[in-house]
């Protein structure tokens, strides 16, 4: 009786052992467990504000370029209103108007009277004084006291045509959207051609100037009728000016990514 007693007490003092290991088995898995989240959850903690630190940078430079460019459209409007040439600024596009004092086609045409030749003329140098300091290759005889904070900053100009919303009747031109591409090109020729802009070029090694069509597709604001309406607010050149995106290292943008998801 007292063996098969001594016997029952061994195996129970055996299976709680086995218990015993097996929660300190369970324990320390688990402390291990913890211990990895922790080392992990601080390293996602740490890369998380690696990104946020890099989104501000980017927002930063970005908040500087925009200023930059306002700058730059201030400089403009100023100097052309000296030559009493009107022009309007829109900092959120980055858009410098050539109003209708400045720059008036007649309706359904493409050609300029010598008054407004002339003052294309003007603009293309007021350009040739300013947006060479502003290309990632501004010629040495240019002096341009802010070129460390400038050069490189723009990547195209856009010399953008539009018209108003009555439909093309002529045999010469096929809609106004040819018209509008037809008067960037009359535009670009007297600002561009056989001066500095010609040779600029922004980061990439590409020419800055370039121009582009939007028929009556884009109206100023206030000038959108529903009605075919000849609107010489609408027959228009505007001065689109796109500016450098800010460069990122490949780390950065490994992080951006890595927040993205």
């Amino acid at each position: 009786m007292s063996e098969h007693h001594e016997l029952l007490e061994d195996e129970g003092a055996g299976y709680l052992i086995s218990v015993s290991d097996m929660m300190s088995g369970l324990l320390l898995v688990f402390i291990i467990t913890l211990v990895a989240f922790i080392i992990n959850f601080q390293d996602a903690i740490q890369k998380q504000n690696e990104v946020t630190e890099t989104r501000k940078e980017v927002v930063r430079k970005l908040t500087n370029t925009e200023q930059i460019r306002n700058e730059l459209l201030q400089d403009l409007k100023d100097r052309l209103k000296k030559e009493k040439i009107d022009v309007e600024i829109d900092t959120r596009h980055g858009v410098l108007r050539l109003t209708e004092k400045a720059v008036l086609f007649k309706t359904a045409a493409d050609t300029l009277s010598e008054r407004y030749r002339n003052n294309l003329r003007t603009i293309g140098i007021v350009l040739n004084e300013v947006i060479p300091c502003y290309a990632e290759n501004p010629p040495s005889n240019i002096a341009c006291s802010n070129l460390d904070q400038t050069k490189g900053k723009i990547d195209a100009v856009f010399i953008e045509g539009h018209t108003d919303n009555v439909p093309m009747k002529s045999s010469r031109i096929k809609d106004n959207w040819e018209l509008s591409a037809n008067r960037a090109i009359a535009a670009y020729r007297l600002v561009v051609p056989n001066s500095v802009l010609d040779n600029l070029r922004n980061i990439s090694g590409q020419p800055i100037f370039s121009v582009s069509g939007y028929g009556e597709g884009r109206p100023v604001d206030g000038h959108n009728h529903s009605v075919p309406t000849p609107d010489g607010v609408n027959r228009r050149i505007d001065l689109r000016f796109i500016m450098t995106p800010p460069a990122l290292t490949e780390p950065q943008r490994a992080l951006i990514a890595w927040g993205a998801k």
